[in-house]
């Protein structure tokens, strides 16, 4: 079979090349994106590929040739479809006397008597027969690959829920840093020594060991609790990572928010 030469051909050459195989008996794919690579590493080449599919059983099988298309594989021309089967395997031998049966004259009479049918309504019930096979045949691979297109669209739909809680996840921590970042100014004003005005009952709750300190902790009152835990954060990174101080230290003094 000249397609099937080709197929083989191709797979034994290109390393971009794989083919799909769907068997027609149990209408499920054996393999869906069979690469060059791993036929030629299991098999050797591809015929003894395909040998070792009828060695098991599998005779009617449509192939689809595919190529790489960067993460995935593409359909590269049409599928077709092959029959291993023994009345298949012996229609070579029979073939060559076909031309001396059609000179016979007994063929129409036999048709005739046995079915009441001319020669030439015989041949249409054989092509239509055939046309109904391959039109079958079509439908299936069609119905195989519908069902394959429809998983990879349900894990696209993943994929880009997975992206948009990722983004979304991303832009809350930057705006939960910035919200930290637009309250150094008044918390460096702290570090200086700039008291703060106190206000309700927060003026005397405690007394603390300075005045920098006592504006501090008067100042986290008015601050969101998000932005309270991002400094708790800067204070453990201050305390247990000298690289950390460091480049705080230099971030600071970059945007004249503090000077040693």
């Amino acid at each position: 079979m000249h397609e099937l030469d080709e197929l083989i051909d191709k797979l034994n050459s290109d390393q971009y090349a794989a083919v799909s195989v769907l068997d027609l008996d149990t209408n499920s794919f054996l393999f869906r994106n069979k690469t060059h690579a791993e036929i030629i590493e299991q098999y050797g080449t591809a015929e003894e590929f395909f040998e070792s599919l009828f060695a098991k059983g599998h005779k009617r099988l449509n192939l689809n040739l595919k190529r790489k298309n960067g993460s995935t594989y593409k359909a590269d021309g049409k599928g077709f479809t092959v029959n291993f089967s023994k009345e298949n395997q012996e229609t070579p031998v029979v073939a060559p006397q076909e031309p001396r049966r059609a000179q016979s004259v007994q063929m129409p009479d036999v048709f005739s008597n046995s079915f009441g049918l001319g020669t030439l309504d015989v041949m249409n019930l054989m092509v239509a027969k055939n046309d109904a096979t391959r039109l079958f045949t079509e439908n299936e691979v069609l119905k195989a690959e519908n069902k394959e297109q429809k998983k990879t669209i349900e894990e696209l739909k993943e994929e880009r829920l997975a992206t948009k809680y990722s983004t979304d996840k991303s832009k809350g921590m930057q705006e939960m840093l910035m919200g930290a970042v637009q309250q150094l100014p008044t918390l460096v004003s702290f570090v200086k020594g700039t008291p703060m005005p106190m206000t309700g009952l927060a003026a005397a709750v405690e007394a603390y060991s300075s005045p920098v300190k006592q504006s501090f902790a008067d100042a986290l009152q008015n601050i969101d609790d998000t932005v309270v835990n991002v400094l708790g954060s800067i204070n453990n990174g201050l305390n247990s990572n000298v690289e950390f101080s460091n480049e705080l230290a230099t971030l600071l003094k970059k945007h004249q928010l503090w000077e040693a």
